[in-house]
């Protein structure tokens, strides 16, 4: 089995993550976020024992999915997080109990924000609890979608991405599991082949959708029932490919 999500959004917990993760003793947790480092879009990966004692983490830039491992220690509402390059994120937890409040710990948070500092630099960070899951990573995060890799994986995510903002039908083709479900808008559909895929382009990936795919990260990405997901689930991808399409 792969990672056993637990979403806010799908859970229909508005206020945040506590009830779906609520700890046991001794028990990890993995807390997916995301959010800013002064202007630079990033995702970060916390793992947390017993709600309290930070175990691994990692976080990225969106610009270039590379993960850059994190230290750290998690005291009350307070993480210090330490990268190998010398930067230290100082944060504050956001509780779900409103506005401005601090949460316990990550269990009972929706977000953080606080401070990256390296050298002399300093920069804001603003981040929101995206997702969690029972456990840590087990070095597959996409067994659940695919037997390849998660790079090999994420590759295909990223060049079906790269081919449909660049309007290159026949590449994007290509990275469909037909069919391929259009869901939403105007005019919901089913491309059964590339030839009606292209045949539609224009029909299916309208500029509302591609605004919405230009934000996607094909990286760490969410996983429900076997397909994983980008841009708030605008996409979703099986093993094959694109296997479904949402329009805003």
């Amino acid at each position: 089995m792969g990672r056993r999500w637990v979403w806010a959004a799908a859970c229909g917990v508005a206020a945040g993550l506590a009830g779906p993760v609520a700890a046991q003793p001794g028990a990890l947790q993995t807390y997916e976020l995301s959010g800013t480092v002064g202007t630079h879009p990033v995702g970060m990966s916390l793992t947390i024992r017993a709600a309290t004692q930070f175990d691994v983490g990692h976080y990225f830039y969106v610009s270039q999915l590379k993960d850059i491992p994190l230290t750290g220690s998690e005291s009350g509402p307070s993480l210090t997080l330490t990268e190998p390059g010398g930067g230290v994120f100082k944060l504050k937890l956001q509780g779900n109990g409103g506005a401005g409040g601090d949460g316990r710990d990550l269990s009972t948070s929706v977000g953080a924000s606080g401070t990256w500092t390296q050298g002399g630099q300093t920069l804001p960070v603003k981040l929101s609890v995206e997702s969690a899951f029972d456990g840590a990573s087990n070095g597959h995060l996409y067994s659940d979608v695919t037997h390849a890799s998660d790079a090999a994986f994420e590759a295909m995510v990223k060049t079906f991405l790269a081919d449909v903002l660049a309007g290159n039908k026949a590449g994007a083709a290509a990275r469909v599991s037909y069919p391929l479900a259009v869901n939403g808008g105007a005019h919901p559909m089913t491309a059964k082949s590339a030839a009606q895929l292209t045949a539609n382009w224009d029909r299916i990936f309208t500029p509302a959708l591609l605004a919405q795919l230009r934000t996607a990260v094909p990286h760490e990405m969410f996983v429900h029932e076997s397909r994983a997901m980008v841009a708030n689930g605008a996409a979703w991808f099986d093993a094959k490919g694109a296997v479904a399409i949402n329009e805003p």
